[in-house]
């Protein structure tokens, strides 16, 4: 694959959102090297070019959608750099959703993007190496197989999600490409190891859950001997499942109970006041005590809960308010793909599905700092966009 020098900024781009995830890194530097990722993603997003226009309407309806995620906080006076910091995440998020077409355009853009993401990874593990903060573990509790592996990440859920979007970037690159040979086949289950070595349980469910809705027209064109043995098959496969999700999350006080309880509590707040209700209670969240969100919060709903569910995010920063921005985003999505080819149109449902469906364990969707966000977003909207071009040009 020739690479020219225009797609040397995305790689980069792909590529420091990606370091600055690291454990050593973001001791050391903090969020500066993810938010550079960031600032030179948003450069692609409004950067005009012969395959990119700059459409007015489109910059406007990304600062309205801004301003519901972002109002609720001036609006209850969250201090002041809060405020602003959540305006800026919030702009960097809608404007991937909507402006940037010219990212993840192509296939070989979406080839970029995977290879950045890997070298990044690879990176992080050889920082980790270097500084004894790969976190490799024999054992651990936090384990999906007695084997935890975060290549030198934060945390494993970090880890987990680049792991899956190399997986899902991957896939996309090999179908639409035609070819999913036994090769292709071997390197997404690497992928799929990696995602049970990282530990993220909600990874790999998103993992399995891909792969199901991005065959769905295939399993429906299976004869009907072919289908009662997939129904046999899929069903033995859900039991199993559904017996270690129970076993292992739901009723696991240290995962998803914490997400429950914290939902639950938060939910039961709000419903005592309607403007806390609509607008959010970022006041609380971000006051300042000296400690971080994550402390403030665990704090006000109880330290048996947690604040890793994408609803709780939004209902905490933007209030009910904040929903309509990413209902009008998933909307914009889903009537977006009615033009593309019907692998494409696969691709889209998909993914929107596999970030909705994430939501009730992880923030990815509505997150800069997880990488899984950011990509995905430019790749729903790359495709739609690459699409709706060849429609055009008909």
């Amino acid at each position: 694959m020739k690479i020219t020098k225009n797609d040397i900024i995305p790689f980069l781009g792909f590529f420091l959102i990606t370091i600055g995830n690291g454990k050593y890194l973001g001791a050391k530097f903090g969020d500066l090297i993810e938010y550079l990722g960031i600032a030179v993603l948003l450069i692609l997003c409004y950067w005009p070019s012969k395959v990119h226009h700059v459409s007015v309407t489109e910059i406007i309806k990304v600062l309205f959608l801004t301003s519901l995620l972002s109002i609720g906080a001036f609006i209850k006076g969250t201090p002041t750099k809060a405020c602003y910091m959540l305006a800026l995440t919030s702009l960097a998020l809608m404007s991937f959703a909507l402006m940037s077409q010219s990212i993840l355009s192509t296939n070989k853009r979406i080839k970029i993007a995977a290879n950045a993401i890997f070298s990044g990874a690879v990176f992080s593990a050889l920082i980790g190496l270097i500084t004894g903060t790969l976190g490799f573990t024999l054992g651990s509790d936090e384990s999906i197989v007695g084997i935890l592996y975060v290549s030198g990440f934060q945390v494993k859920n970090y880890c987990g999600g680049i792991w899956l979007l190399l997986f899902i970037l991957n896939y996309i690159y090999y179908i639409r490409n035609g070819r999913l040979s036994h090769k292709e086949k071997i390197v997404l289950t690497m992928f799929l190891f990696l995602i049970v070595l990282s530990g993220s349980k909600g990874a790999f469910a998103l993992s399995l859950i891909w792969i199901l809705l991005i065959n769905f027209d295939r399993i429906l064109k299976f004869r009907r001997d072919q289908k009662k043995l997939f129904v046999f098959f899929a069903g033995s496969v859900a039991c199993l499942i559904g017996v270690f999700i129970y076993n292992n999350i739901l009723i696991n006080v240290y995962t998803y109970a914490y997400r429950m309880r914290g939902l639950s509590n938060l939910v039961d707040y709000l419903l005592q006041d309607s403007r806390n209700m609509f607008f959010g209670i970022s006041d609380i969240a971000y006051a300042n005590t000296g400690f971080s969100y994550t402390t403030n919060m665990r704090q006000f709903l109880g330290w048996q809960s947690s604040v890793e569910m994408a609803p709780v995010n939004i209902l905490i920063k933007s209030g009910l308010i904040g929903f309509v921005s990413y209902i009008l985003i998933f909307k914009d999505f889903l009537s977006g793909c009615k033009r593309c080819t019907a692998i494409d149109q696969s691709i889209v449902k998909s993914l929107v599905i596999v970030l909705l469906i994430s939501g009730l364990t992880e923030t990815y969707a509505v997150s800069i700092h997880y990488v899984v966000g950011p990509v995905m977003y430019c790749l729903i909207r790359g495709v739609i966009s690459q699409d709706n071009r060849r429609v055009h040009t008909r």
